[in-house]
């Protein structure tokens, strides 16, 4: 494998120093709503780093999404994606911990929901253009759609890692029913300073 170049380098720092901050944020504030907006406003500073972070170290698949694992502790917690997209879309979900979306680069469009009793489905309730210098941060059961037209860069922090989730629920509208994501798999190294493959 090919060493690491200085900005590969640069950009593992500048994760390392985020999620070691994040992880300080967790134990001092715990995972309350005002935990998780400290979190969010950790990753918008973060996010400021833009030329360790651009389409050509990380560019999304055609007329699909792609996430890049940027960070992930040994026992699956504290888990930092860059997620690349040119369209992408999301029924309305939960996540099961905490979860936080900050802008890079292009719009990552967040819409929140209230669930309703039953199979009753969901209102919404809100939504939130995510671009750069922006973010969203949610709780376990806080339910959100995300839809995207164009190309975008943003990041996804996780309590624990996507794989681990195998209890999200999805409202799918075709059925009327509540259903479980299945874990995400397809997810592309690129920690520790190395580009992803």
């Amino acid at each position: 494998m090919n060493e690491p170049t200085a900005t590969e380098k640069e950009r593992a720092e500048a994760v390392a120093s985020a999620m070691a901050d994040i992880r300080a944020i967790e134990a001092d504030q715990g995972v309350t709503r005002a935990g998780v907006e400290a979190i969010r406003d950790r990753l918008i500073e973060l996010s400021k780093r833009k030329e360790l972070f651009g389409f050509d170290d990380f560019a999304p698949p055609e007329n699909s999404a792609a996430l890049y694992r940027l960070s992930e502790d040994e026992d699956g917690r504290f888990a930092l994606y860059l997620n690349a997209s040119n369209t992408s879309s999301t029924p309305s979900h939960n996540h099961t911990t905490w979860a936080v979306v900050v802008g890079v680069e292009g719009q990552e469009l967040n819409r929140f929901y209230r669930r309703l009793d039953g199979d009753q489905g969901v209102v919404e309730t809100g939504e939130h253009m995510v671009e750069y210098g922006t973010g969203v941060a949610m709780l376990a059961d806080d339910l959100h759609s995300i839809h995207i037209d164009a190309p975008s860069l943003n990041f996804h922090c996780y309590g624990l890692a996507l794989e681990r989730l195998d209890a999200r629920e999805y409202y799918s509208e075709s059925s009327g029913r509540w259903k479980i994501f299945p874990p995400s798999s397809d997810i592309r190294e690129a920690r520790h300073g190395l580009q992803a493959c």
